[in-house]
Order: C-alpha cells, then sequence, then structure tokens
C-alpha cells in the first residue's frame, strides 16, 4: 500500500488523515485535464449518489410546500397588527421601519427564508463532494449533515453568505436551487425597466455585475460548507484560487453546464420514445395513444423533479470539482463495494423505491402538478385596454381587446387643467406621443392634436389621446371598463366628474373604479354607495382585509398566493392579478384562481385559460407517434367579443 494524503472537511480548518487503504493519485492541476474529461469525472459524482438526491429533494420540496412557506405566510400576516395597523398595503408599508417588533417578524422570516434555500445548497455541495471521495451517502446520512453544516452559517462570520441570495436569484447561478429558479423581477418592473434605455443599460450592468460577483466567489462556498471558513476567509480563498485561471475555470463551467442540459435533453427524448414505442408494441396504433398520455402524464412529474434536482448538483458538482483541481488534491481511489446477490437486491429495491417516490411526489402540487386549472370565472382584463397589441390606452386599443374577448378593459383616467378626464398614464405626454407636456399643466386643446399612435407603430398614426367620454361611449354594450383615477395634487373633483360620466354615458352597472389611493375610493363610495371599487397596491398583508368602501383588491402577481385569495373571497371581496404579460406570470396567476388577470395581452390570457391543462410537448409528441390519432377536443371558454356581467357581490 502506498501511504496516500486525503482532505476530509470539518468545521474548523482542514484535519489532514492518514489513509492506509487509499491509494495515492497524482495531483492534477486545472490545466492538466481536459474538459471532456472533467465532464466525465462530474457526471460520475452525480450518479453516485442519485437515489439519496432525490430522495432528499423529494423531502425538501415537500417540507417547503407543506410547512416552512405556510408558515413563513403566517409570519409575514402578522405583522400588521405589530405595526399596530388591520393590514398593510404600500401606502402605509413604511409604518413597518417604525415598529420594532415588525422588524424582528420580518427579520426572522428572511432569515428562516434564506437558510431554507442554503439548506438545499449545502446538500447538493455535500453531495458532489462525497461523489467526488466516491462515497455512498444515504438520504439520512445527507440531511443530518445538510442540518449541521446550514446551522453553522449562523455564525456571525459566516452569516453575511445570505446576502449573496438575492443577487444568485437574479442571475443563472439560480440554478442551483429550485426556490432561487423561481424568484424573477414581476412583469410591471420589467416594463418600466424596458421603457427607458438609461434603465435597461443599469440592469444590464446589474445582471452583469452580479454575474461577476457571484463567479468570483465560484469557491466560496465550498470552502464556506466544506472547511467551515468564515465568510471573508471563503471570499478570500476563492479568489486566491481562481488566480491564473479565471477563463480556464470558466469556459470549463459553460462547457459542463452545456454538456449536462445535452444529456438531460437527449435522456428526455429518449424516455418519450420508450413510452411512444412500448405504448404502440402493446396497444396497437389506435389504443396505444390514450396510454401513452397516461403513461407520459404520470412520469412527466418524475421528469420534472428529477432534472431539476440532477441539473442543480450538477452544477455544484462541477464547482467542487473544480475547487479541488484548483487547489492540487488527489481525488481518492475507487473502493470496490460487495458484489453479492444481497448487496444487487438491495440497490435494486432502492432505485425502485426512489422511482416510486418521485411518481408519486410528481403528481402532487409540492411537484409542479396543477390539479384544477382556473374556470371559466376568472376574467381577463385588457390593461391599458391591451397595450400588447394596440397603442396602450387609446380608442384602437380598446377595438384590439373586444375582438379578442376580453371580459374588461383597465383604463387610466386624468385631469387635464381645464379639468377635461383623458385616458392617459403616464403624468407627462412624452413617452406616449413625443411631445414634453405635463398632463396636470396641459389643457384640451393642446392635446387634442396629439399623436399617440406613430410611437407604436405606424399603422396607428394619427390615433388620438381619447377621452373618457369616448372611451365610455366606444364601451358601451361592449366589454367592461376598470377605471384607475390617477390623481396628481387635489384632484379637483376627478372622482365625482368620473362618475357623473359613467351615469351619463349609461355605462352603470358595467364599469368599475380603481385606485392606488385608498382617499379616492373612500370618496367614490361617498359619492355613490353602489360604484364598485377596486383597490390597487403592489403589497397585501393582515388578515382583516374587511374595509366597507372596497369591493375588490388588484395585486401585483408576485404578491398573490392562492391563500391571499381565500382569504379575500371569505370576506366576500374579489381580487385581481396585475401585470402578467409572461407565460410564466400569467399562468401562475391563474393557478391561484383570482377572479381576474390584468395582462397587456389578452390573446395570451386567453389561450392558458381555454387550454386548460394542454400540454403543448405532449400533443407534439402524440403528434409525431401517433399521426392518425385525433387529439380530444375543447370547447372555447366564451364567446369572442361578448361582454359579461361584472360578478360583484358583497
Amino acid at each position: 500500500m502506498i501511504w496516500a494524503k486525503s482532505v476530509y472537511p470539518e468545521s474548523r480548518g482542514q484535519i489532514i488523515r492518514w489513509n492506509r487503504r487509499t491509494t495515492a493519485l497524482p495531483a492534477r492541476g486545472m490545466g492538466e485535464t481536459d474538459t471532456r474529461d472533467g465532464f466525465q469525472t462530474v457526471l460520475g459524482m452525480v450518479l453516485r449518489n442519485w437515489s439519496a438526491l432525490l430522495c432528499f429533494e423529494v423531502i425538501y420540496r415537500g417540507a417547503g410546500y407543506a410547512f416552512v412557506f405556510p408558515f413563513l405566510g403566517e409570519l409575514l400576516h402578522r405583522l400588521p397588527a405589530l405595526a399596530g395597523q388591520r393590514w398593510l398595503g404600500q401606502e402605509n408599508a413604511g409604518l413597518l421601519l417604525r415598529s420594532p417588533g415588525a422588524l424582528l417578524a420580518l427579520a426572522a422570516a428572511l432569515l428562516l427564508a434564506g437558510l431554507f434555500v442554503c439548506l438545499e445548497i449545502a446538500a447538493l455541495t455535500l453531495c458532489g463532494e462525497a461523489g467526488w471521495r466516491r462515497e455512498r451517502v444515504g438520504v439520512l446520512r445527507l440531511w443530518g449533515r445538510a442540518l449541521v453544516k446550514t446551522a453553522g452559517l449562523l455564525h456571525p462570520r459566516r452569516l453575511p453568505v445570505l446576502l449573496l441570495l438575492p443577487v444568485a436569484a437574479l442571475s443563472g447561478f439560480a440554478l442551483v436551487s429550485g426556490y432561487l429558479r423561481t424568484v424573477r423581477l414581476p412583469d410591471f418592473i420589467l416594463e418600466a425597466v424596458g421603457g427607458s434605455p438609461r434603465l435597461l443599460a443599469l440592469l444590464a450592468a446589474a445582471v452583469l455585475l452580479f454575474h461577476a460577483l457571484l463567479f468570483f466567489y465560484l469557491f466560496g462556498f465550498p470552502a464556506l460548507i466544506l472547511e467551515g471558513a468564515s465568510f471573508s476567509g471563503s471570499w478570500r480563498e476563492s479568489l486566491r484560487l481562481l488566480r491564473g485561471r479565471k477563463a480556464r475555470t470558466l469556459g470549463a463551467l459553460l462547457a459542463y453546464g452545456l454538456g449536462f442540459c445535452a444529456v438531460l435533453l437527449a435522456a428526455g427524448a429518449l424516455g418519450v420514445c420508450l413510452l411512444a414505442g412500448a405504448a404502440r408494441l402493446r396497444y396497437g396504433p389506435a389504443v396505444g395513444a390514450g396510454q401513452f398520455r397516461m403513461s407520459f402524464l404520470a412520469w412527466e412529474g418524475v421528469w420534472r423533479t428529477a432534472s431539476g434536482a440532477l441539473l442543480s448538483v450538477f452544477l455544484c458538482a462541477a464547482a467542487v470539482l473544480l475547487y479541488h483541481r484548483s487547489r492540487g488534491d488527489a481525488r481518492p481511489t475507487a473502493r470496490p463495494g460487495p458484489r453479492t446477490a444481497g448487496a444487487f437486491l438491495m440497490r435494486g429495491a432502492a432505485v425502485l423505491g426512489t422511482l416510486a417516490v418521485l411518481l408519486v411526489f410528481g403528481e402532487t402540487e409540492a411537484g409542479g402538478r396543477v390539479l384544477q386549472a382556473a374556470g371559466p370565472s376568472t376574467q381577463v382584463v385588457a390593461h391599458r385596454a391591451g397595450a400588447a397589441l394596440a397603442p396602450e390606452n387609446t380608442l384602437a386599443a380598446l377595438e384590439q381587446a373586444v375582438r379578442d374577448g376580453a371580459d374588461m378593459a383597465e383604463i387610466d383616467v386624468q385631469q387635464l387643467r381645464d379639468g377635461t378626464l383623458i385616458v392617459m398614464h403616464d403624468p407627462n405626454f412624452k413617452r406616449s406621443t413625443g411631445v414634453d407636456l405635463p398632463v396636470d399643466e396641459a389643457e384640451y386643446a393642446q392635446v387634442r392634436g396629439l399623436d399617440a399612435g406613430s410611437g407604436f407603430s405606424h399603422a396607428y398614426a394619427g390615433e388620438p389621446v381619447p377621452t373618457l367620454e369616448q372611451m365610455l361611449l366606444a364601451a358601451k354594450g361592449r366589454i367592461g371598463l376598470m377605471i384607475e383615477l390617477k390623481v396628481a395634487g387635489d384632484g379637483r373633483g376627478i372622482e365625482r366628474e368620473t362618475l357623473a360620466q359613467i351615469e351619463a354615458c349609461g355605462m352603470r352597472g358595467r364599469c368599475v373604479v380603481a385606485s392606488m389611493s385608498l382617499d379616492v375610493l373612500r370618496r367614490v363610495k361617498e359619492l355613490d354607495p353602489g360604484m364598485p371599487t377596486v383597490y390597487i397596491t403592489a403589497l397585501l398583508l393582515g388578515r382583516d382585509l374587511d374595509l366597507d368602501y372596497l369591493d375588490a383588491y388588484s395585486v401585483e402577481t408576485s404578491s398573490l398566493s392562492r391563500e391571499l385569495v381565500f382569504r379575500v373571497h371569505g370576506q366576500g371581496r374579489q381580487i385581481y392579478a396585475w401585470t402578467a404579460n409572461s407565460d410564466r406570470a400569467i399562468q401562475r396567476v391563474l393557478r391561484c384562481h383570482p377572479d381576474g388577470v390584468i395582462t397587456d395581452n389578452p390573446l395570451l390570457a386567453q389561450y392558458y385559460l381555454e387550454a386548460g391543462g394542454e400540454n403543448l410537448l405532449l400533443e407534439s409528441a402524440c403528434e409525431l407517434f401517433f399521426p392518425q390519432a385525433k387529439p380530444p377536443g375543447r370547447s372555447s371558454r366564451r364567446s369572442t367579443g361578448a361582454w359579461q356581467v361584472l360578478p360583484w357581490h358583497r
């Protein structure tokens, strides 16, 4: 035997042990191996403990769905009481800063959420380390180690690592955690940034900075978890190991990631082919299509969970491999395991048990399966009358919303200096018309000739800025209106004038009045108790949401949850979500079953409402393998362009 030095991570520094059973391997640095060899090594590190990893992911995500996040939600909804309020919205959220108890509860919630995310990253890192050392690790042992390492992050010298989690969530490094992958910038922020070249440049610079920071800390987390280094010490260690190796390390990391994604795609395609082939051979082309659909849907949840977990651990394992090679560590040689029949049976039972657990978990909502889609009662509201398909807040956009079958059109109403009510979102005409003119300083004679369409498309050249009266008359008998009042200064009676025009145009019962100002909505209710009111807010926390002068809430999509929808409905009110423009955002909103989804693209929302649980990948596979089988038909959710009575109730 050859005496060899192997490094075993402990809580404090490196403890070097001598192992007579380990055969020495020559230490190889980053420059002494090629990418192909490294990819095979990382793949082997991942597959060594794949069963324990997937069982860990099932328990981890189940615990998050059933316990951790409901507890965090409950803690957040207690913040208003701690701040001395019935509930918290964007208007009074600043009161949290005056309440030590509320700030302490908020800090506790953020700390718990951060540690829960770090628990997964720690487990993935430990799993990669076990693969590097060619060790087998069971799920219970993996949980125990991960819990100990995560608890160690509570040390003041390691706790600052949590500050990197928001940075990671907004970068490609979010792939190392299932929950970090779900974090997205809200659509309304992306919309605001996209409309300003300066903000877009700042966002691009911030994203590049985030990626640079996390790349320079690539070896920091292994040092933090495996060696128990402090946060500052892990930074220094990562920078030291990257010195002179940055380009090679980045190239290897990208090559490994792209290679593994290709492996996942190939494995998924092979799995679909095997399912389709088995269905055709056993049941024939006619009956086989139905059996293929059932098998596909059953195994889709398994694939979703397994591929996400394996991708995450692969990236962590790649970081561990590059970490050890940058340090010149020798990898222990493989120890052949027992080849008895009992060991073979135990291994087979573990594999089958893991697949069975994944199959059951994949059918649950925690595993990503949505058991019930939003029903026909969910309304589609065209934001700014449908800003994706026509110039926002114009008669052309309203016509497009009617053609697209939207239930309502949301429009923004402001008051000019001469008292005229116009439909305009910004406080200045610059963005929509190209003319630098503040709304509250303009008169209708100046506004009448402005072009609100050319900035969107030359096809809409000459589209005017409409008045509220013009919008009401154009919508009459065709579509409902959600009228958002934007008040500058005292508003000079904008609420009274709006209600008068609604009545004069015969649109009472087909309009609701919305605002981000509670004072505006209170005055609307005082003037007309029968007019439905909607409070627009980016944040909504609290148990008591029963305000007499509110009939509904419109919350930003990232604040929406099923629990919030249930609570609002329980108090006899409705809830809408704004602004859902992407596929992911619309699907997330519909899973919460609100009363309406507010979107710039009513056609996209209509598609997801009508498609329900339709799976495009499944339909494409059926057309490929069973071209003679007809897909099941589905009926339209509503008649295009038909106006529906708004179901307001108390």
